[in-house]
């Protein structure tokens, strides 16, 4: 709970005080410990009631660009990096050196309405409005921007985002994708790396990140640092993925798994590739790299699978992530009733 004139605004503590002139200040102690706000506090009353008003620092003019710069090294080393990198590029190109206090929430719904009539999804734009709205609250903690332009920001109410049915591969689009994986040759990588993909349920990142180290083939195990949610997560080892591991180990030229044969190093993307084996194999539908992940676990429920065990599979850190697949599970839907059934028959029915 907050103390009389303290308060905090993400880990950094604030004052709130009366100035000479009667007007109410709030100002920023710059520090995320408790006590260095108190002190502050304590030492700015006393400068008022011996009349001294303090000069509090002024922020400065700062630009959207200025923001970004300072923004991209706060977040580069963060999960994801790669595409908020891509929002704020196209940010930078749409608000360019607009000072930070020309931000109202009328200008932000102004933007938020151009994304929607660019025909972006509603996710998309979503995702567009939260990097800025955050970029804001750091713009708070780094004296580039007032907390009154930073809550008009926030103002902004997100879209509410219209749930799709998960797309995924059947057994069949799974092997047409395959059979067209190596038909050029510079697509000879991708089909082992989409049998690792429906195998273990792991992201783009995860699968083109990892090591020859975190491989266990002796206790079937791969075990993921470098996860979304930051969260180490272990993974078992299934006899079609053994197969394959086991072969590449035969060849393995650096630490990496996956290998650019060209640099010798890790595969920093697939796009190209990826897209032109989903073009020969002539799936329907949006069918992008992610697919691969959906594929892993909406096969695993509609073999029986509980929805809990698939969540930790997937690394979700909420089950309610994994419940859009609860769907495919095997009669879920009759066999639980059937249950009930069983439970409230009368003895004499038995």
């Amino acid at each position: 709970m907050s103390k009389k004139g303290l308060y905090k605004r993400g880990n950094i503590w604030w004052i709130h005080y009366t100035g000479i002139d009667g007007r109410q200040i709030k100002e920023s102690s710059r520090s995320k410990k408790v006590r260095d706000a108190e002190a502050l506090l304590i030492q700015r009353k006393n400068q008022i009631q011996q009349g001294q008003q303090t000069e509090i620092m002024r922020i400065q003019n700062y630009s959207f660009i200025d923001l970004a710069t300072k923004y991209r090294e706060f977040c580069q080393n963060q999960q994801g990096f790669r595409s908020k990198k891509s929002i704020l590029k196209m940010a930078e190109a749409e608000f360019g050196n607009l000072p930070l206090k020309h931000f109202t929430l009328d200008y932000m719904e102004q933007y938020q309405a151009k994304l929607l009539n660019a025909r972006l999804s509603k996710a998309t734009v979503n995702r567009r409005i939260g990097c800025i709205k955050h970029m804001f609250t750091k713009a708070v903690d780094w004296n580039m921007a007032s907390a009154s332009t930073c809550k008009a920001v926030h103002n902004v109410r997100m879209y509410q985002e219209t749930l799709k049915r998960v797309r995924f591969l059947s057994r069949e689009e799974l092997d047409q994708l395959l059979d067209a994986c190596g038909t050029e040759k510079h697509q000879a990588h991708l089909k082992p790396i989409i049998i690792f993909a429906v195998n273990t349920g792991c992201r783009k990142e995860e699968i083109l990140s990892i090591t020859w180290s975190q491989i266990d083939l002796t206790h079937g195990f791969i075990t993921l640092h470098k996860t979304k949610n930051a969260e180490m997560r272990m993974i078992p080892i299934n006899k079609p993925l053994r197969e394959l591991l086991e072969e590449m180990q035969k060849e393995k030229s650096c630490d990496y798994v996956f290998v650019n044969s060209k640099t010798n190093n890790r595969l920093l993307d697939l796009k190209r590739s990826y897209r032109t084996a989903v073009k020969a194999a002539k799936l329907t539908g949006e069918v992008v790299f992610h697919t691969l992940r959906h594929t892993f676990a909406s096969h695993l429920v509609m073999a029986g699978v509980d929805i809990a065990t698939v969540s930790r599979l997937m690394g979700h850190k909420s089950i309610a992530m994994t419940m859009r697949y609860s769907h495919l599970a095997p009669n879920h839907l009759s066999n639980a009733v059937s249950a009930l059934a069983e439970v409230l028959r009368k003895p004499d029915e038995a």
